[in-house]
């Protein structure tokens, strides 16, 4: 039926497909297909997440897409539209994005919740994660990791008693991912 339409599909970039800005310069690869646009992630060591729409797409190639704009122009509407880098999240801007997330209309209760999760997985990881955890933190969530950080053992313990300190501290009815609160 399709035939008969005389509709073409928009072509779809491949997961791990090389983007390349306009002006040629590298983007990143490709690593999620979402509704809205795509997402490229860049960078080994300090990592860049950039959500684009199919729109920006100027041509598909085998295994390369290419962007309609340079790397500047990109760059600079990302910073004034788009997320935020991971140095400029804030500790507000954290909570908040719990707080929308989990639909609590609390963010007291969402902090909480980010303080008792931060606390047990400061319990579970060893130093040498701890490090790495801590240099990969924005400021904003590094303040509130160093409030609750915990001596770490490095040892496996399951997840239920990750969880139900979660689930109590949050008041929530459940920890589905259906759960309206989750």
């Amino acid at each position: 039926m399709q035939a008969t339409d005389n509709q073409e599909q928009p072509r779809l970039p491949r997961l791990g497909s090389e983007v390349r800005f306009g002006d040629g310069i590298t983007a990143g690869r490709i690593r999620a297909l979402n509704d809205g646009g795509f997402v490229v992630i860049r960078g080994k060591k300090r990592v860049r997440r950039l959500t684009l729409p199919y729109s920006s797409i100027a041509a598909i190639g085998n295994r390369v897409v290419i962007l309609r704009s340079s790397k500047a122009e990109v760059l600079e509407k990302m910073s004034g539209t788009g997320p935020q880098e991971k140095e400029g999240t804030s500790k507000k801007a954290f909570i908040r994005e719990i707080d929308e997330h989990l639909a609590l209309d609390n963010p007291e209760r969402a902090e909480r919740l980010a303080r008792v999760t931060l606390y047990l997985l400061s319990k579970r990881l060893a130093a040498e994660d701890k490090k790495q955890l801590k240099k990969s933190l924005p400021s904003g969530i590094r303040s509130l990791w160093a409030a609750v950080e915990q001596p770490g053992t490095g040892e496996y313990f399951n997840m239920s008693d990750f969880l139900i300190p979660i689930k109590k501290q949050g008041r929530l009815q459940s920890m589905e991912e259906d759960d309206p609160a989750f």
